[in-house]
């Protein structure tokens, strides 16, 4: 097959990016709008009439990601190929031009460099809990399967008679109060013995069943069981039980497995999305069987991303035992993040990369690395100066997951995407934050879309919508906002999204020339000048107001109450609240502060209140007053110690204590501690100056 390149371009075989017209799928008029890049070459039927085949060695982008595989299969070459879905997102005519130039722009684009990963090993060892039947059942199915190497366990939670297995391959355990923990190749299970026999260690000999008086114990296709209701207490049952499987002390067990099938209808892990090797179809047949067959791929060495960075000395969570944020514990939907001390810990092997802890964290301690900030900006700046060299008006850039990017192309085979939209994937739109948002609008786009699925966790639903709030009051409070919101978060389906995608907005600017930074916040500070930058001086005269919650603000001191004790500033973990070494002295640098609210829970006063606002005069990033006092001068010597009000307040709160109860010892607590020693030391009226020998 031959390869076109557009008029006075080199040879073909020069080529790095190859357009498929799909028949006249792919409108000619986006195809002629980006005809004149050189690099492009242009063909039809790519993956139906042998053109794969003969893909130019240059060629690294092709513009199909529906035939991807055919394509991939028959390029008969080892080098790394990328598909971009031009075919998708370009068939509307020439008004997709922009957004082709944009794909192509993206998928020229070096890959993120590699982050570290995660492993997991899995022996095969295979625990299936539910009704007795249904467990064995497929219990004989899985045994043995993965070349021998699932060796599964059965945990019936009922008391249905178990089915009859010759030869018995499985253990089975009769088991109440089960519960389950871990991950793939480290699950946990604990259970209470269900039965006094234990189905895993009895024969079937029937000796129990002859010794019983009451005739209590019975026996099913597996093993002898009690019936506690009619048992009367003698335990001649486990003398004759040679094996020792009878135990009436119902002692709770544990075992370790590697992977769980739970055929229960409500499953032991409640969570938005459960870890890997577990599995959990409920009653559903054909789920069953799916798990089923996915368990059998599961034995081995696994690897996967880590797809977060932490740096504990950043975190706001908690200082001297006193909690304040948690918004990743409260956000994570797969409870990887637990409390640890002062910061948090994050157990990587149950961590599945939505990022919606990075999203939510206040000081930028929590950090998505998978791409990273840096990379997805990147991808933004790219497709955003692409667009605008196609001649493309500012766009509404659409971020989504891996999940929606293929909703979206199902929708797009019968429908045509709107011109103004520029959708861009990510590996989950729950760790799109502020920072990107208002990057994007920064680097040119006029709207800035996040699209989750109606199914997505309430808790992301709640993150993107605190990050599309707070970037809509910043960009209202400086006037920039024109008509309608420039920011908004959708969880719909594909026909629903598109209603939220009619409206455009122009850019408000000149592109940005800066690039987004690991810092979350010093990424958010550089949007923040650009931004004042466009904005009327009137706008910039007070702080702007943002939502509660926000990661930005000051504290108010109620100076009544404040007795300038500083344990908020000790307590501080952004380092926004200092001390004063000169005087008794509260000061604040405002662009440090993240609203975590430690101040708020130490201060033993509470005399602080969080105040919500974005502060962008140069003077936010100087320590301010917020309040002081005059210091205390000892009665004896003068010297300045502590603050008035410290020792007023100490004074007034031992009225009526014995120890205080003298008015020398009242004194003494308007001493300095040198003082105070030797005050106390000092002898009264008519004694004698006590010496060292008295001492001794």
């Amino acid at each position: 097959m031959s390869f076109k390149t557009s008029k006075g371009a080199p040879a073909a075989t020069d080529c790095d990016t190859v357009l498929c017209r799909c028949q006249g799928r792919v409108a000619d008029a986006a195809i002629d709008g980006v005809a004149a890049d050189a690099r492009i070459a242009i063909t039809d039927g790519l993956c139906r009439n042998g053109g794969s085949a003969s893909l130019p060695e240059a060629v690294r982008q092709i513009g199909c990601t529906r035939e991807a595989p055919l394509i991939e299969a028959a390029a008969l070459t080892d080098r790394a190929l990328r598909f971009f879905p031009a075919r998708e997102y370009a068939s509307g005519g020439v008004a997709d031009a922009p957004r082709l130039a944009a794909l192509i722009a993206m998928a020229r684009l070096p890959e993120p460099p590699p982050v570290d990963s995660v492993s997991y090993t899995s022996a095969g060892r295979l625990a299936i809990v539910g009704n007795g039947p249904l467990a064995m059942a497929w219990a004989q199915r899985l045994h043995g399967k993965a070349d021998g190497q699932l060796q599964v366990t059965v945990f019936a939670d009922d008391e249905q008679p178990l089915p009859a297995a010759s030869p018995r391959r499985v253990p089975v355990h009769r088991a109440r109060q089960i519960s389950v923990e871990g991950w793939l190749g480290a699950f946990d299970i604990a259970w209470t013995p269900g039965n006094a026999v234990d189905a895993s260690v009895c024969t079937g000999c029937g000796a129990c069943l002859t010794a019983c008086s009451s005739d209590a114990i019975v026996r099913d296709g597996v093993a002898a069981y009690v019936d506690a209701a009619r048992c009367n207490d003698k335990r001649r049952c486990i003398e004759v039980c040679e094996v020792g499987a009878i135990d009436f002390s119902f002692t709770p067990r544990s075992a370790t497995f590697d992977l769980v099938l739970d055929l229960s209808d409500a499953p032991r892990l409640a969570m938005p999305h459960l870890p890997q090797g577990y599995f959990a179809p409920g009653s559903d047949a054909l789920a069953q069987t799916e798990a089923a067959l996915a368990l059998t791929e599961m034995v081995g060495e696994f690897d996967k991303p880590r797809f977060f960075d932490y740096d504990r000395a950043k975190c706001a969570h908690s200082r001297n035992r006193i909690d304040a944020c948690s918004r990743c514990i409260d956000t994570c939907s797969t409870s990887a993040i637990r409390a640890d001390g002062n910061g948090v810990f994050v157990e990587p092997h149950l961590c599945m990369g939505c990022g919606a802890c990075a999203s939510v964290c206040p000081s930028g301690a929590m950090r998505y690395n998978y791409p990273s900030v840096v990379e997805i900006g990147l991808q933004i700046r790219t497709a955003l100066t692409a667009w605008s060299q196609a001649g493309g008006a500012a766009p509404t850039l659409l971020l989504h997951g891996r999940d929606q990017a293929s909703a979206l192309k199902i929708w797009t085979e019968t429908e045509s995407l709107a011109a103004p939209v520029l959708p861009l994937a990510v590996h989950d739109a729950a760790s799109v934050g502020p920072d990107l948002l208002l990057y994007a609008l920064c680097a040119g786009a006029g709207r800035v879309v996040i699209w989750q699925s109606a199914d997505a966790p309430a808790t992301y639903q709640a993150s993107a919508g605190r990050a599309v709030r707070f970037a809509d009051a910043v960009v209202a409070g400086l006037g920039l906002m024109t008509t309608g919101q420039r920011f908004a978060s959708v969880t719909a389906d594909a026909d629903d999204l598109m209603a939220h995608l009619s409206a455009t907005a122009p850019a408000i600017g000149a592109p940005a020339r800066f690039h987004p930074q690991l810092d979350k916040r010093a990424t958010l500070d550089l949007c923040f000048a650009h931004l004042a930058t466009l904005a009327a001086p009137e706008a910039l005269a007070e702080p702007l107001p943002v939502p509660a919650g926000s990661a930005y603000g000051t504290v108010a001191v109620a100076g009544d109450k404040c007795t300038l004790c500083l344990s908020c500033a000790s307590a501080c973990p952004a380092q926004a609240l200092m001390d004063d070494t000169e005087a008794p002295r509260l000061r604040i640098r405002e662009a440090s502060c993240v609203q975590c609210g430690l101040c708020v829970a130490t201060c033993p006063e509470d005399a602080i209140t969080l105040v919500p606002r974005l502060n962008l005069a140069a003077a936010a990033k100087q320590p301010a007053v917020l309040h002081e006092d005059t210091p205390c001068t000892c009665l004896r010597c003068g010297k300045a110690f502590g603050s008035s009000a410290t020792v007023r307040t100490l004074m007034d709160r031992l009225i009526g204590n014995p120890h205080f109860a003298a008015p020398e010892q009242r004194r003494r607590l308007q001493m300095c501690g040198d003082c105070r020693v030797i005050d106390m030391m000092s002898p009264a009226d008519g004694q004698r100056e006590t010496t060292i020998q008295d001492l001794s």
